[in-house]
């Protein structure tokens, strides 16, 4: 019994490992927007977190349904001006996230920088 006990916690610490890299508030460095990626119900969402620009609202979801591949995630990420969700792959690299968005053959990396 002690063993099943101590294999779950050990699994559990390994799954919130994983997901403390992405936690936290990431300056897009557009228009000094913030999203802040956390855990709700279960699963990891980036909302806005605070913005220059007066058009995005606090709390919208900008990033959604992540799965973990790897060191990687994939996840969808909105782009507010087409009011669309595209694939994208999410690489956390110390205090820099790299997003790297794919429509068909074109792709786009952002580089979000974490808040101290």
């Amino acid at each position: 019994m002690k063993n099943l006990i101590l294999i779950m916690l050990t699994l559990c610490s390994l799954s919130a490992m994983g997901q403390s890299k992405l936690n936290g508030i990431w300056n897009t460095g557009d228009e000094n927007t913030k999203i802040e990626i956390s855990e709700s119900n279960g699963e990891l969402v980036g909302n806005i977190k605070s913005s220059d620009n007066t058009k995005a609202k606090v709390g919208t979801p900008m990033l959604k349904d992540f799965v973990k591949e790897g060191t990687n995630w994939k996840a969808k990420i909105y782009a507010a001006k087409k009011q669309k969700w595209y694939d994208a792959t999410v690489t956390p690299k110390g205090d820099v996230l790299k997003i790297e968005i794919s429509v068909g053959f074109l792709s786009k990396t952002l580089e979000w920088k974490r808040v101290p």
